[in-house]
């Protein structure tokens, strides 16, 4: 990969990741970006980099919509000299370890190539000139001294020659009590001549250190200083009695107190000892994350990066890596939108494939049996799976029953009858049920449902997550009965309202994704108190649990409470290099089609998506009266005095949906062409921001 390459995949990773740097602890990531730039921009040679970097800068702020209010604008090219300090101490000071040969290469940067996935360190940096760092850089010889001092090998015979010369010293001690002068002078040659070697040794340990690391570095740790007097001094003494063996009292006592100051060797190979067993033994990812950031912490100078990494090592071992952080007050906007919902506080199994499902796929005349009117059973044959199918046609056709031949339709088309082992009629009386549950509610009502439903079945077929995470009839029924029930027995208000009113809901489950947790615990009990709706009763026992959890599972992904966190993981899984689809990530993907879904409205068609926007802020404004009434705070978009329809879909957009989508977009290629449709609607949104301030600006007056 050459240089260009590296910096794109470089840019990928911090821009796009994931799309959680609206926050302060990823404000980091973005100096760094920015300081990248600095470095190019000011070395001529470099130059192209530096609107290489520009350009890519931009392509990903469009592509990502992440809100870089706080990256100071590229164009001005006014940046903080802090940035480019942090910048080298950080990214260089510590692991500078290019050659020469490499360094010139950087000259003619179409030439070189970078290895990507080395083992080492350093190759995750960029290079930097010499003469811009104004710092030394390892030559290839000493970093190849370098490793060879810090390999298992070297590292272990040390310890074993520092546990022979432990024992040496004790021996020595020992004689000397037990012998007479004579006898003990006879002996301590032979001791002497031994213990000389090991200093020896020892000695040119410490000139290949100083050699490959150089002094400063080396002697970075204080320790080391002490350690090398110790050595030399004993060296002195020990040619010293080799040269003339009528030492004095004196000299003895001098040379004895030393042998117990030798000890101090023992005690510092003992650690480095520790340190790599500790190595040896460390299991995951983000132990070695803590142990590479702690080693970079000892050789970095700068405090503020100190804390920087201090910071991340608590947020790593504290497991809150994706804990949303507190937003400034530039992106109150963003904070609204990700807090709204809670502010108050195995055997084989058979994949359905596409041929396979095509296979499946019954005529109009199989149908006929599900009882089905034929103008809805012609609407759902042509757009069951299609992004713009109308749900209020739907449901108008079907006299409010659109969900139940809907889910009908479905249990067929994929031969979903035979998983559950039910006739159709168990499964028409389940969703009759269902469907009952839903409250007219100006938006989550049995047409929202429904709709939820279906888009789960777009993103299942049409977007090809069937092939691309190999799911089976199960896993496919699993999807589309969370879209069904996701939302059963919505009161209409949120759950911040229902935890300040102290709402029996949210005392029983106990302020935590109050209506998340009640919805499928609901529609279960559906099912098991009413034997003729029961879906889930011919099912295996262990069938039962993976349905049921999966499902759960899935509703439980529609809290926006938790939106920002879950969509940073599923970021990164879907960028890791074991991410499989159809494997151990098939779940969390499954999640995200259900929660994708729910805010599915601003993919659609603009007359759609502006029904639904209105039905929404109806329902939210109901909600603020009623705040307004019992004294409680009123909620982020509540207000119908101050909230702007247009403006509050543009933050919609903006915070929630395009990252949702991109994460989507990330493993369903297919949806590419939709995503367009994101940037229309905004832009119609746009056009309206005005009309909508009129309207508020005309309420306010009366």
């Amino acid at each position: 990969m050459n240089l260009e390459q590296f910096i794109n995949s470089y840019l990928i990773y911090l821009l796009c990741y994931p799309n959680n740097i609206i926050f302060i602890q990823y404000q980091f990531i973005l100096q760094s970006t920015i300081q990248i730039f600095v470095v190019f921009e000011k070395n001529n040679k470099l130059k192209r980099y530096s609107n290489f970097i520009q350009n890519r800068i931009e392509l990903y702020k469009s592509q990502t919509h992440i809100t870089f209010s706080r990256l100071i604008t590229m164009t001005t090219h006014n940046y903080s000299s802090q940035f480019l300090i942090s910048y080298q101490q950080l990214h260089f000071n510590m692991l500078a370890s290019r050659s020469d040969s490499q360094l010139r290469s950087l000259e003619n940067p179409d030439k070189q190539t970078m290895r990507g996935e080395s083992s080492k360190r350093s190759d995750k940096l960029l290079e930097i000139p010499r003469k811009k760092l104004n710092m030394r850089l390892y030559t290839e010889q000493e970093q190849k001294i370098q490793d060879l001092i810090n390999s298992k090998s070297i590292t272990i015979s040390i310890i074993a020659l520092v546990g022979i010369y432990a024992i040496l010293i004790f021996v020595i001690v020992a004689l000397e009590e037990l012998m007479d002068e004579t006898q003990f002078n006879n002996v301590s040659i032979i001791l002497s001549w031994i213990e000389l070697g090991i200093l020896i040794v020892f000695i040119l340990e410490i000139a290949v250190g100083l050699y490959a690391w150089g002094v400063m570095k080396y002697y970075k740790d204080k320790w080391l200083i002490l350690d090398t007097l110790i050595i030399l001094l004993s060296l002195f003494f020990v040619i010293f009695e080799l040269a003339d063996q009528k030492t004095s009292n004196v000299v003895k006592v001098i040379q004895a107190v030393f042998r117990f100051l030798r000890i101090f060797l023992l005690i510092r190979k003992a650690q480095t000892f520790r340190r790599l067993s500790t190595i040896s033994t460390i299991s995951t990812p983000a132990e070695k994350i803590v142990r590479f950031l702690s080693e970079l912490k000892e050789v970095i100078e700068l405090e503020s990066m100190k804390l920087d990494i201090d910071y991340c090592i608590d947020k790593i071992g504290n497991n809150q890596l994706y804990q949303m952080g507190k937003l400034d007050e530039d992106n109150a906007e963003a904070m609204g939108w990700l807090n709204q919902s809670q502010q108050g506080k195995s055997s084989v199994r058979k994949i359905v494939t596409g041929d396979q499902q095509q296979q499946q796929k019954k005529v109009l005349a199989n149908f006929q049996k599900l009882n089905i009117p034929k103008r809805v059973l012609e609407l759902l044959d042509k757009q069951h799976d299609d992004l713009y199918i109308d749900p209020f046609e739907c449901d108008k056709l079907s006299g409010g029953e659109g969900l139940i031949y809907l889910m009908l339709f479905l249990f067929e088309n994929y031969n979903l009858y035979d998983v559950f082992l039910v006739k159709p009629k168990v499964v028409r009386s389940y969703f009759e049920e269902v469907t009952k549950g839903y409250q007219d509610n100006p938006y989550h009502n049995r047409v929202h449902a429904q709709d939820v439903a279906q888009t789960c079945n777009f993103l299942l077929n049409r977007c090809k997550f069937i092939e691309i995470g190999q799911l089976d009839e199960q896993d496919i029924a699993c999807v589309l009965i969370a879209g069904a029930i996701h939302d059963y027995g919505h009161p209409g208000l949120t759950n911040a309202f229902l935890i300040n009113s102290k709402n029996e809901l949210a005392l029983t489950y106990n302020d935590q994704s109050v209506l998340e947790m009640f919805h499928p615990s609901q529609c279960f009990k559906i099912a098991w108190t009413n034997q003729k709706a029961n879906i889930f009763e011919n099912l295996p026992f262990q069938k039962y649990r993976r349905i049921r959890e999966s499902i759960i599972s899935m509703v439980l992904s529609t809290d926006m409470a938790h939106h920002a966190s879950e969509l940073a993981i599923t970021n990164s899984r879907v960028a890791a290099p074991d991410f499989e689809p159809y494997g151990k990530d098939k779940q969390r993907l499954m999640d995200l089609v259900v929660h994708s879904s729910d805010v599915s409205n601003p993919t659609k068609n603009f007359e759609i998506y502006k029904q639904w926007t209105e039905r929404v802020l109806t329902e939210f404004w109901q909600q603020g009266d009623k705040e307004r009434e019992l004294g409680l705070p009123i909620s982020y978009l509540c207000n119908r005095y101050t909230t702007n329809m247009a403006e509050a879909q543009l933050g919609f957009i903006d915070y929630v949906v395009k990252p949702t989508f991109s994460c989507i977009q990330g493993f369903l290629p297919a949806f590419e062409p939709y995503f367009e449709n994101l940037d229309k609607n905004k832009a119609k949104w746009q056009e309206l921001v005005g009309y909508y301030k009129q309207q508020l600006a005309s309420i306010q007056t009366q």
